[in-house]
């Protein structure tokens, strides 16, 4: 008995080893559609996975020929654009220098350069011998300091003003200084004006109220001569008001310079040294002498420290 059902167990555990090792039959109709996409999916990853991995492990093949075409091609290309922005920075530098300073456009012309101010002492063609060399040159390059100091020179001239009127034109305000003598030149009888640094001017026909004269054989002898050089410097040193008042100035020398006054007064200055000392010491003398009610007389001051009142 125990042996039949031993026999029975064992038929039984090698049937259902057999039913193992059997193949599994699965037919397509037992299969949802979701199964068999989810089958087609996971089997198309796989081959993109296995496709990756076989192009990553493949050896990537270098084209050296064609990389140096590349290579210069882009050389060419760089080149060529900084030579292009090169060649068209100096075309627009030089159109606009040609514009600025060579081109008609800005050039000064002779009738659009004003003149104003000059009325007796200095003369129109006198001014224009240093605003002439400008005529035709660019706006641009012109400097208006330059002219300005140029008229300045100028005897007679206190102060120019240039300014630029654009596109072709100068303003030239002047400002005429009253001239610090007269010169009456005997074998002309004309007056030639001086400044305080003794330049002549243009000569005149009258003698002009409150500018002092000095007799002189001519112009040109009178400048030279060192006695008229130092009656000019001291009537430089004495202010307007008081130059204003004097009627001619005399000297037999240097040391020696002597003016009337309109008031009836006559100084002699000596020289020219402490002439500011002078004048202050003539200025009292002369205010004393009219309280007093003297109206005239003569006041030597050549040693300011001791004046002589006669």
């Amino acid at each position: 008995m125990a042996a039949r059902k031993a026999s029975s167990r064992l038929t039984s555990s090698h049937s259902l080893e057999n039913e193992q090792r059997k193949p599994r039959i699965i037919r397509a109709s037992s299969l949802s559609s979701a199964s068999l996409d989810d089958a087609e999916q996971s089997y198309q990853q796989n081959i993109g996975i296995d496709m990756r991995d076989e192009l990553r492990a493949r050896p990537k093949t270098l084209d050296f020929e064609e990389r140096k075409k590349e290579q210069r091609t882009a050389r060419r290309r760089y080149w060529f654009i900084r030579i292009s922005i090169a060649v068209l920075s100096v075309a627009i530098i030089t159109f606009g220098v040609w514009a600025l300073v060579f081109s008609p456009w800005l050039k000064i012309h002779a009738d659009k350069i004003y003149i104003s101010g000059v009325q007796k002492w200095v003369s129109v063609a006198k001014v224009q011998t240093y605003t002439n060399p400008v005529i035709n040159k660019s706006l641009v390059i012109v400097s208006e300091s330059d002219i300005e100091q140029k008229l300045a020179s100028i005897p007679g001239i206190a102060s120019a003003d240039v300014t630029k009127d654009y596109p072709h034109g100068l303003i030239v305000s002047l400002k005429e200084d009253t001239p610090t003598a007269l010169l009456f030149a005997e074998d002309k009888g004309n007056y030639v004006p001086v400044d305080d640094q003794a330049r002549h001017m243009d000569a005149v026909k009258q003698a002009e109220a409150g500018i002092p004269v000095i007799n002189v054989p001519t112009a040109k002898s009178g400048l030279r001569n060192e006695t008229v050089r130092e009656s000019i410097a001291v009537l430089a040193g004495l202010d307007k008001d008081m130059r204003s008042h004097i009627t001619s100035t005399q000297a037999k020398t240097q040391d020696s310079i002597t003016t009337v006054l309109d008031s009836g007064y006559t100084v002699i200055w000596g020289n020219s040294s402490s002439i500011e000392t002078k004048q202050k010491i003539v200025s009292a003398i002369i205010n004393q002498l009219q309280a007093e009610g003297t109206a005239t007389g003569t006041i030597d001051v050549s040693a300011p420290s001791r004046p002589i009142v006669k």
